[in-house]
């Protein structure tokens, strides 16, 4: 049911946030108002082709076939039919709580990307595209390598930060160089958060969801093995490795910072804030065990989620600069 707050698809998106991504929720309120809604929307819009690459007790085909559909419907191009529309909402049956009102409410994710000006909708159009072929391309695919992790890392996150990238230098002006450090670092920029949940949430995706994105065959062990406290020495030796490749994308991540155009201070912002909880998370995790054989995620505490919001540039910066001063 609509209510006052939610009855125009933006108040619509503003309300669904929270409910689809506390993280998010917190951050992306603190980017310029310049960008701000195309950034929340086309995260709505990834977050719904996310779900229907592993929510829900769905085929694999039928997933594939309803994820071409979902990125159907942002196609600049083409002229959208109510019937695809009708189609994928009804797939909604297929998900739990929140995601299942956003697939309902496809339509108002649409009604706002038409908002956008016509080189935004390209752009975050294109970017949707990628994301949606890589992600078709693991679902019946495992992660054996480290190269293939940052393949399928760069599917469903890098493209995430080729999106942010493009906006920002599609909307605002940037400097030759900085453009060029922005273009060569977003990559790696997104591949860090993506990895640090990877790692996180090891114990619940092979238990809950029968896939992980662990390079099990190059960490030289297995999903049994890696649950089993018998194996701890073992599955602590992974953990380190996994640890240790996601660090190795900290200078990248600093580079990107310092590239953003300082009048973009509330992206900065929203750049710092999630990339220290980042931070955050992977000290909470590295060399435990408990992220193996507790039935629950390792979160930081709100108390530094207060900390990080007060002081988000200074320490996801000491952080970055921490790690590659130790390598």
């Amino acid at each position: 049911m609509l209510t006052k707050k939610n009855r125009k698809p933006i108040d619509y998106c503003r309300n669904i946030l929270p409910k689809v991504s506390r993280s998010f929720a917190l951050t992306i309120p603190l980017i310029d108002s310049e960008i701000r809604k195309e950034v929340m929307v086309t995260y709505l819009i990834d977050r719904l082709l996310d779900s229907f690459e592993d929510e829900g007790e769905i085929e694999i085909s039928t997933r594939k076939k309803y994820m071409d559909k979902v990125v159907s419907v942002f196609d600049p191009s083409t002229e959208v039919e109510k019937s695809l529309i009708e189609d994928i909402k009804k797939m909604a049956v297929y998900f739990d709580n929140s995601i299942r009102h956003l697939v309902k409410n496809i339509d108002k994710l649409a009604s706002c990307f038409n908002t956008f000006d016509n080189n935004i909708k390209e752009i975050s159009y294109r970017w949707l595209d990628e994301m949606k072929v890589g992600m078709k391309k693991y679902l019946d695919r495992e992660v054996k390598t480290f190269n293939q992790l940052n393949e399928y890392c760069y599917y469903v996150a890098g493209t995430v930060g080729g999106f942010l990238t493009d906006l920002i230098i599609e909307k605002i002006k940037v400097s030759k160089k900085d453009k060029k450090i922005l273009e060569k670092n977003f990559v790696e920029s997104g591949l860090f958060l993506q990895k640090v949940n990877i790692i996180r949430d090891i114990k619940i995706d092979i238990i809950n969801h029968k896939k992980h994105y662990w390079p099990l065959e190059e960490l030289n062990i297995t999903e049994k093995k890696l649950i089993d406290k018998k194996y701890q020495d073992q599955a602590l030796i992974a953990l380190n490795k996994m640890v240790s490749n996601v660090k190795k994308h900290s200078d990248a991540l600093i580079k990107y910072y310092d590239a953003v155009p300082d009048r973009l201070s509330g992206y900065k912002k929203f750049y710092s804030v999630n990339n220290a909880m980042g931070y955050s998370t992977l000290r909470l995790i590295e060399d435990n065990p408990d992220l193996f054989y507790l039935n629950q995620k390792i979160k930081i505490k709100k108390k530094e989620v207060l900390k990080i919001l007060a002081v988000s540039e200074s320490s996801f910066l000491d952080s970055a600069k921490l790690v590659l001063s130790k390598r």
